[in-house]
């Protein structure tokens, strides 16, 4: 099972990787829940357009509700073999990452990738 962008818009290709980007600054930890995994992203302000800092020539931003839901309505689109649940908690952010049976391993895989487990 592999990500699939057919389909996609150019605006869908470049906000998901927009979105991507920021879910990946925000990474706090993952732990495993049953089917797959719930990651905890730290939240950012209401602006997704607000720096939060400028570190050797790179500007970061914070991500935000709204972003964590389009990533994760983009993710769904091209991976329809994963649902994913945004939630907010505080100050934190929170997706639940399930996988369908016929794609058992493909969370673990990955986020093993991006050294999350």
């Amino acid at each position: 099972m592999e990500a699939s962008f057919e389909g996609f818009t150019e605006e869908q290709k470049e906000e998901y990787k927009r979105c991507a980007r920021l879910v990946h600054q925000a990474f706090l930890r993952a732990e495993p829940i049953s089917g797959g995994f719930r990651l905890y992203l730290n939240a950012g302000r209401p602006s997704t357009d607000a720096p939060v800092s400028q570190v050797d020539g790179r500007t970061d931003f914070l991500l935000t509700k709204q972003d964590l839901q389009s990533f994760a309505r983009l993710e769904m689109k091209a991976c329809p073999f994963l649902t994913l649940t945004p939630a907010e908690k505080q100050e934190t952010l929170i997706l639940d990452m399930v996988e369908s049976p016929e794609a058992q391993g493909f969370l673990q895989s990955h986020l093993k990738s991006y050294g999350y487990l």
